[in-house]
């Protein structure tokens, strides 16, 4: 333990009435997380105990305006820094709430700004380049090498800075004030951060009202819903606490029917109370019974109409300027205000003294509210078209004064639509720096009203396909509507125009469209004139093509894309990728695996990104799968552990995160590595977990996981999650892997249920083979059926299990014709049974799947002790 805390404080010399027990608790806390010697707390309240050293905290005052959620902050900031923590700070603004990263930002820009290069890159490393924007600093990289993360890996790399400050700088508080007017951004990582806080020496402190009505009371519900969270409710002062404030201010002597009068008109409210102290104070009123009867108009005035009216009293030069300030909020400068309300500043500079005077306005150059209600009173009052107008001005002062295009976007989304090519211009600038920060929400926001400005000719499809850009994290759907409306509008020579048929076509596949995605492009490329254009948009129509599950003409694309790939060197990224989907194709037709790898090891040279913007990851994934199924799985890994490693480095820690660590957990599944297989498909649900209930990665994830769990012997654990996430009907009218059927009927087969497990491996061999995906190395669908027909119907298994055995022949690779052998021998029986389980282990002795080669040696040792050839089964 440290010995007593850095510096003399006592909470309970807090001017604060009737708050003892929230300051108690906060100074409790703090001390616990700082593990200081509990006769640090000066008075402890009773009931409230002394819990020993804590870690991490999230504490909750929720309360009405003017309760005094603000000087609980306040006082919390100053214990902490007598504590030894590290404070980090930030206030929510009505103004500012549409404004990604608001909070983030004052929580952490001026402390980042205070390190050197060398002390950034030992908090955040490679992250730095991520995460600046969203902090509002500039990356070390140059502009355009700054990739778009996603939201998910900005809140990584964000508790990645909170983890690397606590360990560096010990305790920390983070106290987060008006949490009802954060931005969206922030209160997402707040709500997420708030998970983890215990596993680390941080105090979250957070205040909200929660009658305020807020874009945002999901997350914040969220936040107070936490099992950690301590949630308080601050009450109204009392009447005996309103009488104290009175007598401490006004002095003893202050009348009882006085005090009384004071909590009346006030109801208790903190700030009402102390502003009516202070208009007594003002007017020379002795605090006595006979000027009770004036208190009720004097509180009447601090507050509502009668504020408005305090406020009209000072001037129409000082409406402007109290406007100007409502306008601009956090931006609020005397020098700003001055121009925004059409003054010089020297003649601001008394309408500004009388404001301050009346208790409206405080600071000197920069200038805000008094109190916040007073921000929202005087702004709601404005009427609409001239508070519209005002914002169009801020919008102009802010750009010229060299502020950044968010800042200015904030009021343009306050103006009406005046076909301004400037403002679209600032909104689509601003929509840019948003996506650099990982705000897609912001960034659509912004180009929503681009659109109503709105623009014309080729700049309208170029704002409708930005939409679809800045839709497609959270709401494909959205990102369809908008790129479809691009699509209309994009002339056969627009370059755009092919840049909106792929995305469309993958914000459609994501959407469980793969037929509508693979026509599009297919009807895109044959009206094409340019070969290069055609070539990319035919390589885009065989990736989707991959995951449509009900193609009809999958024998006639295959061809198609054999004679294609056929003419192809390889040159450039395009010819690379195609020669990839070639090498995939072959997998899971059955073509022969030295062909297979022939194509994979053209279209890997180099290798292909993971994270190349202009293409999905699916033709490097798949590509690397080829691998895999070719017997070659360490260097299926490999590709996988660096494409992994530059989603990471990317801040891609969503969709394509989870489809990695899923699909790396199947290479290790297949090589036997079952507690290595596991971890990472845990790892992989968990990434799917995070993106929601529906999330496609969400089906791969499970599939792998319960593959393993089945392997492993844990049949109770696999039912439980497969009924825990409804693995079953309706199943996604994509192509997974592994595919769902026939990991239902696996788990079905393990618990004897045979005819059920029938069921699915039939269901999942029609729809594979009406696609000629009859590889099974891909998908063993005909070994499990097999198996799960011997009971029942012997001879139709051996023809099931011989027929995979020939598709096994055709492909090549050992450990497919190990796995089909083994299947063959135990369902034929006898010497020729036996025959085929010897064939088995050969085959399986050569290849990297031990797992499948293990089984195959059980086997072969049961068969030989049932042909009463001990020696040998030992």
């Amino acid at each position: 333990m440290r010995g007593a805390a850095p510096a003399a404080y006592d909470f309970l010399d807090e001017p604060l009435f009737e708050r003892g027990r929230e300051l108690a608790l906060v100074h409790a806390l703090v001390c616990g997380l700082c593990k200081l010697d509990p006769a640090s707390v000066a008075a402890p309240v009773p009931g409230l105990g002394w819990a020993g050293p804590q870690r991490g905290s999230v504490l909750l005052f929720e309360g009405a305006a003017g309760l005094g959620k603000t000087s609980l902050v306040h006082a919390a900031r100053r214990m902490a820094a007598a504590c030894g923590c590290t404070v980090l700070h930030a206030k929510g603004g009505e103004r500012e709430q549409g404004r990604a990263f608001h909070v983030v930002r004052q929580l952490f820009r001026r402390l980042l700004v205070g390190c050197t290069d060398a002390e950034r890159h030992d908090l955040l490393g490679a992250w730095w380049d991520m995460v600046a924007p969203a902090v509002g600093l500039t990356p070390a990289s140059p502009e355009a090498d700054v990739a778009v993360p996603e939201p998910q890996g900005v809140r990584d790399a964000l508790d990645w800075l909170m983890a690397g400050l606590s360990q560096r700088r010990g305790c920390i508080a983070v106290l987060v004030d008006d949490a009802h007017w954060a931005d969206r951004e922030s209160l997402a990582w707040l709500e997420a951060f708030a998970r983890t806080v215990e596993s680390m020496p941080v105090l979250l402190l957070v205040t909200r009202r929660p009658e305020e009505p807020s874009a945002n009371a999901d997350l914040l519900g969220d936040l107070a819903a936490l099992p950690g969270t301590r949630r308080h409710d601050l009450a109204p002062l009392s009447p005996d606490a309103v009488a104290a404030m009175v007598r401490r201010r006004l002095g003893a002597a202050a009348d009882d029917a006085f005090c009384k009068v004071c909590h009346s008109a006030t109801d208790g409210n903190p700030y009402v109370v102390g502003q009516l102290i202070g208009e007594v104070t003002d007017r020379q009123l002795p605090p006595s019974a006979a000027n009770a009867r004036l208190v009720e108009g004097l509180a009447a005035a601090i507050v509502g109409r009668g504020m408005i009216a305090r406020l009209e009293r000072t001037g129409s030069e000082a409406v402007r300027l109290a406007r100007a300030v409502a306008v601009l909020g956090a931006e609020a400068t005397l020098g700003r205000d001055a121009s925004l309300a059409g003054l010089d500043p020297d003649d601001a500079v008394g309408p500004t003294d009388r404001l301050r005077a009346v208790h409206v306005l405080s600071g000197d150059e920069q200038l805000e509210f008094a109190h916040p209600t007073i921000a929202t009173e005087v702004y709601r009052r404005i009427p609409p078209q001239a508070r519209g107008a005002l914002h169009a001005r801020a919008a102009r002062l802010l750009m010229t004064d060299g502020h950044d295009e968010t800042q200015a976007a904030a009021h343009l989304l306050a103006t009406y639509p005046s076909g301004d090519p400037w403002v679209v211009a600032r909104l689509r600038g601003a929509a840019r720096e948003d996506l650099r920060a990982g705000a897609p929400d912001a960034a659509y926001r912004n180009l929503l009203r681009a659109l109503n400005e709105p623009p014309f000719g080729d700049e309208r499809t170029a704002v409708l396909y930005e939409l679809g850009l800045a839709a497609f994290v959270h709401d494909p759907r959205a990102a369809i509507e908008h790129l479809y409306a691009a699509l209309a509008g994009a002339r056969p020579e627009q370059p755009l125009r092919q840049a909106i048929v792929l995305r469309l076509a993958k914000a459609l596949a994501h959407d469980d469209r793969m037929a509508e995605a693979v026509r599009l492009v297919d009807a895109e490329a044959r009206t094409t004139k340019l070969s290069r254009a055609r070539l990319r948009l035919q390589a885009e129509h065989f990736l989707w093509a991959v995951f449509w599950v009900d193609d009809t003409e999958s024998h006639v694309r295959a061809r198609r894309l054999r004679s294609l790939a056929g003419r192809l060197a390889g040159t450039d990224t395009t010819e690379r990728c195609l020669l990839g989907l070639r090498s995939w194709y072959g997998v899971v037709r059955g073509d022969p695996a030295v062909q297979v790898l022939a194509y994979a090891e053209r279209a890997t040279d180099p290798p292909l990104s993971w994270v190349d913007e202009d293409w999905s990851f699916e033709v490097p994934v798949l590509t690397a799968l080829a691998f895999l199924y070719c017997d070659q799985p360490e260097r299926a890994e490999r590709f996988f552990l660096d494409g992994i490693a530059e989603l990471d480095a990317r801040g891609w820690r969503g969709t394509h995160l989870s489809f990695g660590h899923a699909l790396l957990a199947h290479i290790r599944y297949r090589q036997g590595r079952l507690i290595e297989a596991e971890a990472g498909a845990r790892s992989g649900l968990e990434y799917a977990d995070r993106l929601g209930p529906d999330a496609p990665a969400r089906w791969y994830a499970l599939g792998t996981l319960l593959q393993i769990l089945i392997a492993i012997g844990r049949l109770d654990e696999a039912e439980e999650l497969a009924e825990r996430y409804g693995y079953g009907e309706p199943f996604p009218q994509a192509v997974i892997f592994p595919v769902p059927q026939t990991v239902r009927g696996e788990l079905r087969l393990a618990r004897h249920r045979y005819a059920a497990a029938a069921r699915d491996f039939t269901e999942a061999g029609g729809l594979l083979d009406a696609r000629g995906a009859g590889n099974p190395a891909w998908c063993p669908w005909r070994p499990y059926l097999a198996l799960s027909l011997a009971a029942d119907d012997p001879a139709a298994a051996r023809r099931v299990a011989n027929r995979a055995v020939g598709q096994a022949y055709v492909f090549g690779s050992p450990s497919t014709l190990g796995q089909a052998l083994r299947v063959a021998g135990q369902v034929t029986g006898g010497a020729e049974g036996l025959a085929k389980l010897g064939e088995s282990v050969r085959w399986l002795a050569d290849s990297p799947a031990r797992y499948e080669h293990a089984l195959s040696l059980v086997e072969l040792g049961a068969a030989l002790r049932r042909a009463r050839r001990i020696t040998e089964a030992r």
